[in-house]
């Protein structure tokens, strides 16, 4: 009988420590996982947050109310896990601790405590930055990942070899210049086709962009010379490959360049508030901004509103008892929004880089 109780002794032992090797182990596990995890569900929330933000700004624009934006400038995550196991053993007769002893316990504890840290994004660095022209180098990129190639231009674009896109329209000469919608047309048209790319160009001193055209003849070629026509740019002689300097000077009229003037962060946000739906009441109260009947840009997107959360909502923000919101089935709105964010986030970026004038503010959450 005493030689059965220390062998059972032995293995509850051998147990344990297995038990606390387990436990050991199951932290390296649990540490690449965690890593997984969380690393994930910081970049959900940041992007929603994010969105928020961007879309409560166009809504606070529309409405004449102050804003601000903060960017996240670090997130610290501390993970801490701690191991432990127990063995009881009794000593004596077993009728002194039946059914009092726990043979075998143990555990993993596991707690992880993010810091976010947010720099508040302001100064003159910061307006130049949303009140300036997106430059080329953004522009392009843009163009080129996006297959609509039309609503790129038309959003981006306010002018283009002397052919106004604006914003809104005004005058009655700019609601009846369809000029600009033209150009657009074709240049998608071909884009699809495969005949046209905006492509660098000029020296690595230099660089540049150039509008090429190519491979477009025989069934594309008289798209191409009604567009070199629109473009006041002399007609190909030949099938030859076509490539317009990106300019942003003045064009000469018959020479081979492509003046573009483009909007600012600030000028799209101007598009996104005129887009915003708002109640009649507060529209009478002249508590929002008015703006003339939209351009090409802005006359096919809507920001929505309802009373509670929308389900289907990419983005929504709460403002004066209203939920706001971009559509899930609204493929423009959702479109322009996506552009609007990132050009405001790439400007954020931009502006925060290497500034810490204004406070970090950081915030510890418990979890």
């Amino acid at each position: 009988m005493h030689c059965t109780k220390e062998l059972t002794r032995c293995a509850l032992g051998l147990l344990a420590g297995i038990l606390l090797v387990s436990a050991i182990q199951g932290c390296a596990v649990i540490g690449p996982s965690s890593l997984s995890r969380g690393r994930a569900a910081y970049a959900e929330v940041i992007a929603e947050t994010n969105a928020e933000q961007s879309l409560a700004t166009l809504v606070r624009v529309r409405y004449g109310a102050p804003w601000s934006l903060l960017a996240v400038s670090s997130v610290t995550a501390q993970v801490r896990f701690n191991a432990n196991t127990r063995a009881e053993f009794g000593i004596g007769p077993d009728a002194n601790f039946a059914g009092a002893l726990v043979p075998l316990s143990g555990g993993v504890a596991y707690d992880e405590n993010p810091t976010i840290s947010y720099l508040p994004v302001q100064g003159d660095k910061h307006l130049r930055q949303l009140l300036s022209p997106i430059p080329a180098e953004l522009l392009v990129p843009i163009i080129n990942s996006f297959l609509d190639t039309e609503n790129s231009l038309a959003l981006l674009v306010t002018n283009m070899n002397a052919i106004p896109n604006p914003a809104f329209m005004t005058t009655p000469e700019a609601a009846r210049d369809d000029r600009f919608n033209q150009v657009t047309g074709l240049m998608g048209t071909l884009s699809r086709a495969g005949a046209l790319r905006f492509v660098e160009s000029g020296t690595k001193e230099e660089a540049g962009f150039s509008l090429w055209l190519h491979d477009y003849a025989p069934a594309y070629r008289q798209q191409v010379n009604d567009l070199l026509a629109l473009l006041n740019v002399d007609a190909a002689t030949s099938d030859e490959d076509i490539f317009l300097e990106v300019i942003s000077s003045p064009h000469a009229r018959g020479a081979r360049t492509l003046s573009i003037q483009t909007r600012s962060v600030y000028d799209l946000g101007q598009i996104g508030a005129a887009a915003v739906d708002v109640p009649e009441a507060d529209r009478l109260a002249r508590l929002t901004t008015e703006y003339p009947k939209p351009g090409l840009a802005g006359g096919k997107i809507t920001i929505r509103r309802a009373q509670e959360r929308p389900r289907d909502a990419v983005a929504a923000a709460r403002f004066r008892d209203w939920w706001y919101y971009i559509d899930g089935s609204d493929a423009n709105t959702k479109w322009f929004f996506r552009i609007f964010e990132a050009l405001l986030s790439a400007r954020l970026a931009d502006t925060a880089e290497g500034a810490r004038v204004a406070p970090v503010l950081s915030v510890p959450v418990g979890r």
